[in-house]
């Protein structure tokens, strides 16, 4: 993997978490509940593990060189990755909705978006800190 796709992977990471922080400080205030915490952090990771998920796709993608073997792959990555959030959601709304609020979980999940928002800013920060070094 380049240096510039680990930057970037590290960049869109640290926006899934800065989104979560901000998220259970706002919780904090409107609604502190443990289970809106605990439902914010397992959405922060499973937004991470669906991120690098298809980063490792997409690296694997690029060194490809059949344009068939690359659709096939992303489809079902992608088939994958949504089937075991689907039912990561089931079990936790079924089962563990007392300790993680789905809510909080999908809220979470959407760090991931908000991760993809948030990377150029990240990324202007990080290269100014690197230009002044």
């Amino acid at each position: 993997m380049e240096k510039a796709t680990k930057n970037l992977i590290v960049e869109v990471s640290a926006g899934i978490v800065i989104f979560t922080a901000l998220l259970m400080l706002g919780s904090f205030f409107l609604y502190p509940r443990a289970s809106v915490f605990a439902g914010l952090l397992l959405g922060m990771v499973l937004a991470l593990a669906m991120f690098l998920s298809m980063a490792l796709v997409l690296d694997r993608s690029m060194k490809s060189q059949d344009p068939r073997t690359v659709q096939k792959r992303g489809i079902i990555s992608a088939a994958v990755r949504y089937l075991l959030l689907i039912a990561i959601l089931v079990i936790v709304i079924n089962w563990f909705s007392d300790r993680f609020n789905p809510v909080a979980v999908v809220i979470g999940v959407l760090g991931l978006k908000a991760g993809a928002f948030l990377q150029p800013v990240i990324h202007r920060i990080a290269s100014r800190k690197d230009n002044n070094k």
